[in-house]
């Protein structure tokens, strides 16, 4: 799970600079963001290439309608070097009906391949 991934790296940070960078450009990034990229990606190990596409597709539009995206970029090119305000702030906040709303059907809006 990402949280015994981020507990692995957290242990072996102390004597490893890989894992210490690792954990830190971790802690960084959107909570949210983290726990949707993991779900997507063990997700799409068994999923076809069209379920994948669809798959994106609903996760992008959702990402486009949060918070986080656009506060990732006022961070980093607005305010340049700011630090960003997530929403949620910490992963244990991230809830999982917060992760599968970036996974459910668009309906009218679903990509059609």
């Amino acid at each position: 799970s990402l949280s015994d991934i981020i507990a692995s790296l957290d242990r072996a940070a102390t004597s490893d600079e890989f894992a210490a960078t690792t954990l830190a450009t971790i802690r960084t990034r959107s909570p949210t963001s983290l726990h949707v990229a993991w779900r997507q990606i063990s997700a799409g190990l068994t999923m076809s290439m069209d379920a994948c596409m669809k798959m994106e597709f609903r996760i992008l539009n959702r990402m486009l309608a949060g918070h986080d995206f656009y506060e990732g970029i006022r961070a980093a090119i607005i305010d340049k070097g700011s630090t960003p305000r997530w929403r949620p702030a910490s992963l244990d906040a991230v809830s999982f009906a917060d992760v599968d709303a970036y996974f459910a059907p668009l309906g009218e809006r679903e990509l059609d391949l």
